[in-house]
């Protein structure tokens, strides 16, 4: 079935009042998008301001805000980033309760791979503003699910609610609204917010600038220049020397009268390359403050006082993050899998971490942020970590 008689379909059934319409006819709300041809561009500045105006357009286009989230995210730093996050919230034990008691039938039956793929796609939300996801061939009595599929944000507008067919506003596409539940999707995040990767964004593209200059300046300060001086006017000659030349290696070469004279500008006796490096690093440095609010669990060389300060910057961050998870799938989640006949009234989603840090706020404990430095963590706070 192409996508269009699945979009035909679905829809239709919609139209006709079936609620169920993506269970009736066995198709999957992903199985109605149009493979798109992704273009190799390379993006500036400019296009994020482009991209600003889209989306505060009166029809809001987030297509090529998208299109910039997917080129940055090849950058190296930015891909460690996203991957501590996630792995820092993906390890912490969790567990189902029902009301207010552990019940370990319940977690048994959700611990499954799909439960740990909603998580990542919540945290992913903070990342890209929001994460539409589908589930498919859902088992209420053993807990399992076929798959969980996250849309690619670019077939979403999140602020209408709608599935964008082949992935632009202008063309055709499906409205969820009100009818989530019954086409096995749910939305994570915030339809307002424009996600971290924004502000990434320019200080990647300014790294990549940075990386840009950095090659054209090696090529023409850093490798050698052949220089031949030809006492002749002849054009065989000179065709020859120039033949002679190009053959000697792969580096530039020049062809000059001996009155000529011709003198390469750069900076003696210093590190041109300090002033790409500097802000290769400096970009580097914000980006992994961005995400995960410090520098210093990422960086190669730190100091053990700083360290410590750095990874507990982390740890409350996590801590957020895992706020966020509990607080989503609470929220979203857990009702519809109760709607799903899953789960049952009175259920939800807890860090046990998280309730024991509440449980000793509420008593007056110090928790794991507020407790003081252990014995020796000011000793030698500058000398290298090693």
């Amino acid at each position: 079935m192409s996508w269009k008689d699945n979009f035909k379909s679905i829809f239709l059934g919609k139209a006709a009042g079936n609620k169920q319409a993506s269970a009736a006819t066995g198709t999957r709300m992903t199985g109605t998008l149009k493979k798109r041809v992704l273009r190799e561009v390379s993006f500036e500045i400019k296009d994020i301001r482009t991209a600003l105006t889209l989306c505060n357009a009166e029809t809001p286009d987030r297509s090529k805000l998208f299109e910039i989230f997917r080129y940055i995210k090849r950058d190296g730093n930015l891909k460690s980033q996203i991957r501590v996050a996630i792995t820092k919230v993906r390890s912490e034990p969790w567990q189902i309760y029902l009301n207010g008691e552990p019940d370990e039938e319940a977690t048994v039956k959700v611990k499954k791979r799909w439960f740990n793929d909603v998580i990542r796609y919540i945290v992913e939300s903070e990342l890209d503003g929001f994460s539409v996801v589908e589930f498919w061939k859902i088992d209420a009595a053993t807990g399992n699910v076929a798959e969980v599929v996250k849309f690619n944000p670019e077939n979403i507008s999140i602020e209408s609610q709608e599935i964008l067919i082949e992935g632009t506003v202008n063309g055709p596409k499906l409205s969820y609204k009100d009818m989530a539940w019954q086409y096995d999707l749910l939305e994570f995040g915030t339809r307002k917010d424009l996600g971290l990767l924004l502000e990434c964004a320019y200080n990647i593209l300014w790294k990549f600038y940075s990386r840009s200059d950095y090659s054209r300046a090696s090529e023409k300060a850093g490798m050698p220049v052949l220089v031949v001086r030809a006492d002749t006017n002849n054009k065989g000659e000179l065709d020859d020397l120039e033949a002679r030349a190009a053959n000697f290696g792969t580096d530039g070469y020049m062809i000059l009268q001996k009155s000529d004279e011709v003198d390469l500008l750069e900076r003696k006796g210093q590190r041109f390359h300090d002033v790409y490096l500097d802000n290769m690093k400096y970009c580097d440095s914000e980006v992994s403050k961005i995400i995960n609010g410090q520098t210093g669990t990422s960086e190669e060389k730190a100091f053990a006082g700083s360290a410590q300060v750095h990874e507990r910057v982390l740890e409350d961050i996590t801590m957020s993050r895992l706020l966020l998870v509990q607080d989503e799938v609470n929220e979203k989640l857990i009702p519809y899998l109760i709607y799903k006949g899953m789960l049952q009234e009175g259920h939800t989603m807890g860090y046990p971490e998280l309730i024991r840090m509440e449980q000793q706020r509420l008593n007056g404990a110090p928790t794991a942020t507020d407790a003081p430095a252990a014995p020796g963590d000011n000793k030698k706070d500058d000398a290298p970590k090693k």
